[in-house]
């Protein structure tokens, strides 16, 4: 009888995920995954799907009942038992610190762009600067660190660096060759007594992002409001993305620092990660801003949107350049990892480039 009861046990058990999708509400998306779409019969163009068997499989695995409760129940176990994650993107350090997987490179020290790039990638912006500054506007370039660039003491042991020289070490003298006006946020931030990146996230805290915004426009010469003296709060309200990415339903909040702030939205943003986001703020000190940025932008560009009566956010590649006026203050941003993506997605400036030079 005891055999029967397990095998039947067993057998609900192996039931319930696929079964379960017909009851139970549709799998969401933890942070940055994508899940397989649901498989069709026929191609757009009209033609039988012969991909059909391997998609619904993997619509299956994607969205079985009960996934995200399982897929953070294997993480509990894995990270409490073997001191490492299940899941591929996430590097599991010590002291609860979590890491992007896809920085590890960068954190080896693999030369992942050849010398032939890297110098494709200083003429690229050296090209946005000379074309902004024919436009009348002032230009400057930042690359926002890997984490574990800045705060490498938890990465786990097993993962060694090389004594070579990445492709950001690589890059910064030829930005200085290229007369690039650079701001260096990897000098910056290090020589900072706060730590600046959440533990469970791969990007820095709003603290690390309002001390960006006030190094960056000191750079630049412009008035800005002094936000590394400005009071905020803080509140543990912050889901970290890798966090995420590994406990889909787990429930920790990280600390998080608030600061008010007196600007504008045009359209209110579904989100931060918006293509788009345009700002007004009628009494900031400076004019027009153009900021190009990935996801560091998130926290970065509310403490620059004080500062600017107007300012275009967006994430779009290639960078709208051809949005730039007279007058304008353009900031491009980019993270040390995606530094690739200058080379697949240069902008289209015309004819109206000056390589090599800055007036």
């Amino acid at each position: 009888m005891k055999y029967r009861i397990f095998t039947a046990t067993f057998l609900l058990l192996c039931i319930i995920p696929s079964a379960g999708m017909l009851f139970l509400p549709p799998t969401e998306a933890a942070a940055n995954e994508r899940l397989s779409p649901v498989p069709t019969l026929k191609t757009e163009d009209g033609r039988w799907n012969t991909e059909v068997l391997g998609q619904v499989t993997d619509y299956i695995a994607d969205h079985f009942a009960l996934r995200q409760e399982m897929v953070t129940a294997n993480a509990v176990l894995q990270t409490t038992l073997l001191a490492t994650s299940p899941a591929e993107d996430v590097i599991y350090g010590t002291d609860g610190w979590l890491y992007y997987a896809q920085t590890l490179d960068d954190y080896q020290n693999r030369a992942t762009l050849t010398d032939a790039e890297l110098r494709q990638i200083a003429q690229t912006v050296a090209d946005m600067q000379a074309y902004c500054i024919s436009r009348g506007a002032q230009f400057i370039f930042t690359i926002a660190p890997n984490k574990n660039s800045l705060y490498p003491a938890h990465m786990p042991a097993r993962y060694l660096q090389s004594d070579g020289q990445g492709n950001y070490e690589r890059l910064r003298p030829l930005l200085a060759e290229y007369e690039v006006r650079y701001a260096d946020l990897f000098t910056f931030l290090s020589a900072q007594d706060e730590v600046l990146y959440l533990r469970t996230d791969s990007h820095w805290t709003n603290r690390g992002a309002a001390l960006a915004h006030d190094f960056l426009m000191d750079t630049l010469g412009l008035p800005h409001t002094a936000f590394a003296q400005a009071a905020y709060t803080t509140a543990q309200t912050h889901r970290g993305d890798l966090y995420e990415m590994l406990y889909p339903k787990g429930s920790a909040r990280e600390s998080q620092q608030q600061y008010e702030t007196s600007f504008s939205h045009v359209r209110e943003p579904r989100t931060a990660e918006d293509i788009l986001i345009e700002t007004v703020n009628p009494t900031a000190p400076n004019g027009r801003l153009l900021l190009c940025r990935d996801s560091f932008g998130n926290a970065l560009y509310p403490f620059l949107a004080e500062d600017f009566r107007e300012a275009t956010i967006t994430r779009q590649m290639p960078y709208p350049l051809e949005q730039v006026q007279a007058g304008d203050t353009v900031i491009v941003e980019i993270v040390e990892r995606n530094l690739a993506n200058l080379i697949h997605y240069p902008p289209d400036l015309g004819n109206q480039t000056q390589s090599n030079s800055v007036e």
